[in-house]
Order: structure tokens, then sequence, then C-alpha cells
């Protein structure tokens, strides 16, 4: 399910296979194809510019990567927990089956970005700007999109609790299978498209966002 009816996916060449340097602290990659094995060496990297390639199980090394880029790319088990990617951009971009736990994108710009069956508990997307955006089966729990502007995102059958919306921003967005019991900045989110259903499960954090005291029978 998607409600995102004008998601773009990512447009790629002809792809060549290639094989990254072990002393490299600089990913760029143009047209690449990059396969490694499951549980592999994390590879330490500063700089990331990754435009129209695919990766496969690559996992990178925590730490900063400043101005991290994204643009039209695939990414399928890869790992990017604790990547400091502040100030980046990702724009046509879709990950599967990755752990992005600990990920930041503060003050990032986030196009067409699909995210599936991944996780990205206690990532942080504070003042970051994000349009064109699914989260589908998405451990979100603890992520932070304080003060962020998020235009046409959803969150589907996504772990919510303790994801921070204070002072978020949001248009034409939709949360479906998942509760708003311990979501913060519930007022925040104003003009959200949820199921009934939703709504009845989230009752208690909607009335606590508006004042309501719940009277016992």
């Amino acid at each position: 399910m998607t409600e995102i009816a004008a998601l773009q996916s990512p447009d790629l060449p002809e792809l060549t296979a290639v094989e990254l340097a072990g002393d490299s602290t600089e990913l760029e990659l143009s047209g690449a194809l990059v396969a490694r094995e499951a549980g592999g060496e994390a590879v330490a990297v500063r700089r990331v510019r990754v435009r129209e390639s695919e990766l496969r199980g690559l996992v990178l090394d925590a730490g900063t990567a400043a101005g991290l880029s994204l643009v039209d790319a695939r990414l399928d088990g890869c790992g990017l927990s604790n990547v400091d990617g502040r100030e980046g951009l990702m724009n046509r971009v879709d990950i599967r089956r990755s752990q992005l736990v600990g990920f930041g994108f503060d003050r990032g710009e986030v196009r067409d970005l699909r995210v599936v069956d991944s996780s990205l508990q206690l990532a942080s997307f504070t003042s970051a700007t994000l349009h064109n955006v699914v989260f589908e089966r998405v451990n979100l729990a603890e992520a932070s999109f304080m003060d962020a502007r998020l235009e046409a995102v959803a969150f589907v059958d996504c772990r919510l609790e303790g994801t921070d919306f204070r002072d978020a921003r949001l248009s034409g967005c939709a949360i479906r299978g998942a509760s708003l019991d311990g979501v913060l900045g519930v007022e925040s989110l104003r003009g959200l498209r949820m199921p009934w259903a939703d709504v009845l499960s989230s009752a208690g954090a909607l009335a606590a966002a508006l004042g309501i005291t719940i009277q016992q029978e």
C-alpha cells in the first residue's frame, strides 16, 4: 500500500560492478553496483556521494559524513547505523531490509524516498524537509522529526513509540496501521490522515493533546 501516488523510483542506467578500496575515506559512486556479503567488514568513510547506483550488503562505519548525498540509488541489506549525514540530500532513493539505527540527517533534504522493512530507530530528521516519502514497516521508535517539514509523507505499519513530531509542519501526510500512543508532539499532527480504526486506538493520545481528561465510568 502506498499513499503517495507520485513517488518517483530511482532511475538507474546499466550498472558496472565495483570493488571498494579498503583505504579510501570517500565513497564516490556513479553507475556502480556494489555487492558485499552479509556480515562483512564495515567501510569507514567520511564523504558519501552516490548517484545512479545500487548498494547491496554495504555497511558503513559509524561516524560523521556531513552532506551525505544519495541520488537515484537503491540500497538493500545495507547498514548506515550511527552515520551522521546532516545537511545532506536524498532524491529518488529506495531502501529495503537495512539498518539505519541512530542515522542522522538533520537539516537535510529528502525527496521521493521509500524505506521498507528497515530500522530507523533513534534516527534524526530534525529541521529536515521531506517530500514524497513512504515509510513502510519501518521501526521509527524514538526517531526525531522535530521542527521538520513533511509534505506527502506516509507512515504505513510503522513503529512510532517515542517518535518526536514536536513543532513539525505537516501537509498531505498519513499514518496507517499504527497508534499515536507514545508519540511526542501529537498536537503538531494537524491535518494528518488516519483510518478510523487507528484514530480509535489513538484516542488516549489525541485526548491528551487536546487537554481532555478521561472520566472513569
